[in-house]
């Protein structure tokens, strides 16, 4: 797990789902939070092709926590919410 969360640390994965934003470091953090949370769940679904594992996914999420770069924590954010809504083809 990644150190410097505060507070954001002992939420789950559902709060970090509906948690907001903003300008502040720890919003940034809650940003990447819920696009990692979703991240998560599409690298380990069988039939959609996110291009990382869910061990990936969690190693670059707790880098970039643990940066504490606001930079590289809402690049990530981006870059994982852009494979996000990629869109796939579940039946």
């Amino acid at each position: 797990s990644a150190t410097g969360l505060g507070s954001l640390g002992s939420n789950t994965l559902l709060q970090a789902l509906k948690s907001g934003g903003g300008s502040t470091l720890e919003a940034k953090k809650t940003i990447l939070l819920r696009a990692a949370v979703a991240s998560l769940l599409n690298a380990a679904h069988p039939g959609v092709s996110f291009g990382s594992t869910p061990a990936q996914v969690i190693a670059a999420v707790n880098a970039a926590l643990e940066s504490n770069d606001a930079d590289a924590i809402l690049a990530l954010a981006t870059d994982l919410d852009d494979r996000n809504n990629m869109g796939c083809k579940l039946n």
